[in-house]
Order: C-alpha cells, then structure tokens, then sequence
C-alpha cells in the first residue's frame, strides 16, 4: 500500500490538461489567438467508473481494469505527458452535462468523441471512442500550426457550413498542409453544395478531389467512379478530356489497362487535338503491356 501523503504526491505531480467546459469563451479566445480547438466529449459515458487506484510501477501510472472508454481517455491518453505536450497549443473544452447544444452542433452522437476544430470552430478531425495515445499524438501533432492562410474559407463556413467557393479554398488549404483525409471530406461536402451545380466549377473540384483519392489516399477505384458519374452527367460539359485522363491514370493505377485503352480511344475520337489526350497517350505507353 502507498502511504497516503506519497499517493497524493504522485497523483499531484502528474501532468494534466488544463480544460474548460465554457466552449463560448474558448472559441472566442480560439478566434483571437488563431488557435486550435480540442473537444472532448464524454456525457453520458456508461462503465463502471471505479474508483482509480494508481500504482506506481517503475514510473509510469498504471490504472485499475474495468473504467469506461471515457475514464480510461482520461487516464490513459490526456494525463500522458507527450499528450499533455502535444495540447498546449491547443484550446481544450470538456463537454460533460448540461447544454446539449454542442451535441447537437457536431452531431457528437457517440461517446466518447474527440473533435479538432480550426479557431473558428469549423471541423477538422473526429474519432470516436478509445483511441490511443500514439494516434492521438499523430493526429494532435498534424493540425496546421498556421491558420492565417484560411482564415477567409473559414470566417465564411462559420456563417454558412454549405458555401461553395469556402469549401473548396478551405479543402485545397488541407491539401497544402498534407492532410488527404480532410481535403476529401470537404471537396465532398463543396460537390453537394448548391455551388457545385455550375458544370465547369464541379469539375475543377472533381479532378481536384480524384487526383486527392488516387495520389494520396489509394483510392484509385473511387476516383475512376467519380470521373465516370461526372462524364455520365454531362457527356459534352467543359473539361471532359481533362475527366477523361482522370480516368485514364486511375486505371493504370488499378492495373486495368483495357479500361485505360478504352478511354484513351474515346480521347483520340472526341480530343485529337487535346494536350490532355497527348499525355493518355503518353501515360498509357509508359505503363507498358
């Protein structure tokens, strides 16, 4: 057994988070000092919740079996010193009990959830239950320590989460930062927009999204079907021979070259002066037999 005073002194001289649960002052403070957002969601948790009984085991705190996904967050990952490390940047707010109106703003249906958020609250990464404190350090340590350049995208998507033109400036910023996962999402979401019904403006979006999922992602198979259903949509829209070497690439990719050579004779017939269909050409030689 610990002697009390040597229990107290450990559990004192672990590090924490210093969290809020006033999500209207962080947000505001975020805004101010183009800093991050870090929510935790946790009402409701259902577990156990027994009592922690930390003992010291060569350093580390090790804590007792049977806590919920919530606890053992707080246990395992929040009071970990690298994760500790990792937040300082960061705005965090703790959302227990009370007012359902963050549940509701970010559909936080599960618990617990992690939410990112740039400074102006607008989404950036979500996990729900437990995750372990290695992701959540890549995941925290990925997040763009530099704001400024979509601090336009991101005021207008405060005020309007579907505006077109925002969510295509605020996914290439994502690309420019490496973040694929996020930049897909919200080419996604600017595709379903009311703006992504104007042809030529969806289609930059959409070569833009499929060169996203082929290079970056590995997935090659949904960029040829996005291609395909855009080409499906508008056979003569602009940028057609553009889609179509899209779809070219994203077949090489797969290894499906009789689907390549295919489109690339459907380029020679609609394009033959396109430089778009001179790099088919080019790419489906190279790719060999």
């Amino acid at each position: 057994m610990l002697a009390p005073v040597l229990l107290a002194a450990l559990l004192a001289a672990r590090p924490s988070i210093p969290w809020t649960s006033d999500y209207t002052k962080a947000l505001s403070d975020a805004q101010e000092q183009r800093r991050p957002l870090l929510l935790f969601f946790r009402y409701n948790c259902e577990g156990s919740h027994a009592p922690v009984n930390p003992i010291a085991v060569g350093g580390p705190i090790e804590h007792q079996e049977g806590l919920s996904p919530c606890e053992r967050m707080q246990d395992d990952v929040w009071e970990d010193a690298a994760i500790v490390s990792a937040a300082e940047r960061y705005l965090p707010v703790i959302v227990d009990t009370g007012d359902q109106t963050l549940q509701v703003r970010y559909q936080a249906v599960r618990v617990p959830t992690t939410l990112i958020t740039d400074p102006w609250g607008n989404e950036v990464f979500r996990t729900t239950g437990y995750l372990e404190r290695d992701k959540m350090a890549r995941i925290l340590g990925a997040v763009p320590k530099d704001f400024a350049p979509l601090a336009p995208a991101a005021q207008t998507l405060k005020a309007n989460p579907t505006d077109f033109g925002a969510l295509v400036s605020a996914a290439r910023f994502y690309d420019e930062a490496a973040l694929p996962q996020v930049s897909d999402r919200l080419y996604a979401a600017a595709l379903a927009a009311p703006g992504g019904r104007d042809v030529a403006a969806r289609r930059q979006v959409v070569i833009s999204r499929g060169l996203n999922l082929m290079a970056r992602l590995n997935r090659a198979e949904e960029a040829a079907g996005l291609f395909e259903k855009e080409l499906a949509a508008a056979p003569e829209g602009p940028g057609s021979d553009a889609l179509l070497l899209g779809l070219v690439n994203a077949r090489l990719t797969q290894g499906k070259r009789k689907e390549a050579e295919a489109a690339v004779k459907q380029m020679e017939a609609r394009f033959a002066g396109s430089p778009y269909t001179a790099r088919a050409k080019q790419n489906l030689a190279a790719a060999g037999k």
